[in-house]
């Protein structure tokens, strides 16, 4: 069995004082139901920041400018598979959503406390209670 470490970027985006969370599509193989943000996997040999933007790009449509990092969160899934997720803060720029709908069918803007009662993925409950 060979080990791996893979690392991920997300934003946590604001526009008008909310932030976008997204939702993962039933039909997704990875934590379907759940809440997120977007981003996804950094590719070998790619700039953390520059991952960001495409995934962002990819999963929403939306053009942010990427600030300061304001989480990392580690976790093993399964015995091969040594996750972390790097979330930065984001601001929104331009664009109108649309999302990648193989991998999310909704979304909302939503204040930090709104965030409280939705079902989220591991990551950004640990993001939201560090926001508090």
């Amino acid at each position: 069995m060979n080990k791996y470490t893979v690392v991920a970027a997300h934003g946590l985006i604001e526009k008008d004082g909310k932030f976008l969370v997204l939702h993962r599509a039933k039909t997704d193989g990875y934590m379907a139901g759940f809440w997120d943000i977007p981003g996804g996997t950094i590719e070998f040999g790619e700039d953390i920041k520059m991952a960001l933007a495409r995934e962002i790009k990819e999963e929403t449509g939306l053009e942010v400018e990427i600030g300061k990092i304001l989480s990392a969160y580690g976790y093993q899934s399964g015995e091969d598979r040594h996750q972390f997720q790097l979330t930065y803060e984001c601001k929104y720029l331009s664009g109108e959503i649309e999302l990648e709908v193989e991998s999310h069918d909704e979304f909302l803007w939503v204040t930090i406390s709104e965030m409280k009662n939705l079902k989220k993925i591991a990551f950004l409950d640990d993001l939201y209670k560090n926001l508090l």
